[in-house]
């Protein structure tokens, strides 16, 4: 029997062998992580605290696994005075996952036994608290396309409007600079010269009609 001398998370425990502390792997479980916060890690090192600390406990090498892990540590079965093993009570309690490093070892059929009592039973890491459903997953609302968007209309340019009558043909201008020149069919820019009304532009039916109204002929 050895003294604990203390108690680092669920599946790992110090003792006192010889005047010298040595650390000690249980074998059959892994516990949840302390240094990671894993659900129901500190319920696992409190369980094995009221189990082991500051008791004797018998440490029980199994033929099937090796002496110790990469970590240095012994791998042993910590067996309680009452012949209790420490490793099923977590699993019992669904503070632990049965595990082996390798191969098997004794008690493994017990040790099952235990954790599937408590996943039926929904204990510890198996509870619900540890296992939340996952939500539902919320379709994205439908977003309504952008109506098309319909170019703008550009402006027309501006026609020439018909001459009321067929004789009414003579195309009054304005230039620029205010000029009045009309053009006549024939004339070299006739066909180019358009009629604005807005800008005071009209036909004329005849040339005499045109110089009456203070335009001059184009000359060309």
């Amino acid at each position: 029997m050895y003294h604990v001398s203390g108690v680092i998370d669920g599946d790992t425990i110090k003792v006192r062998i010889n005047g010298t502390s040595y650390r000690v792997r249980i074998l059959g479980i892994d516990a949840p992580e302390l240094s990671t916060r894993e659900c129901q890690a500190q319920g696992a090192a409190s369980r094995m605290q009221s189990l082991v600390q500051s008791k004797s406990v018998s440490l029980r090498r199994d033929p099937k696994q090796p002496d110790k892990d990469q970590y240095g540590r012994f791998i042993r079965h910590v067996v309680l005075a009452d012949g209790t093993y420490a490793a099923q009570s977590l699993l019992q309690d669904g503070l632990a996952r049965e595990y082996v490093p390798r191969g098997s070892y004794a008690k493994r059929d017990d040790f099952l036994a235990a954790e599937r009592s408590a996943k039926k039973s929904k204990l510890g890491i198996w509870s619900v608290a540890c296992n939340p459903a996952p939500k539902p997953t919320v379709a994205a609302p439908l977003v309504n396309p952008p109506a098309p968007t319909k170019p703008a209309p550009s402006t027309p340019r501006p026609t020439t409007p018909q001459p009321k009558s067929n004789t009414c043909n003579i195309k009054g201008n304005i230039a620029r600079d205010g000029e009045k020149i009309y053009h006549v069919p024939g004339q070299r820019y006739y066909d180019d010269a358009e009629i604005d009304p807005s800008k005071g532009e009209r036909w004329f039916c005849s040339e005499s009609e045109a110089v009456a109204a203070g335009w001059r002929k184009a000359k060309v």
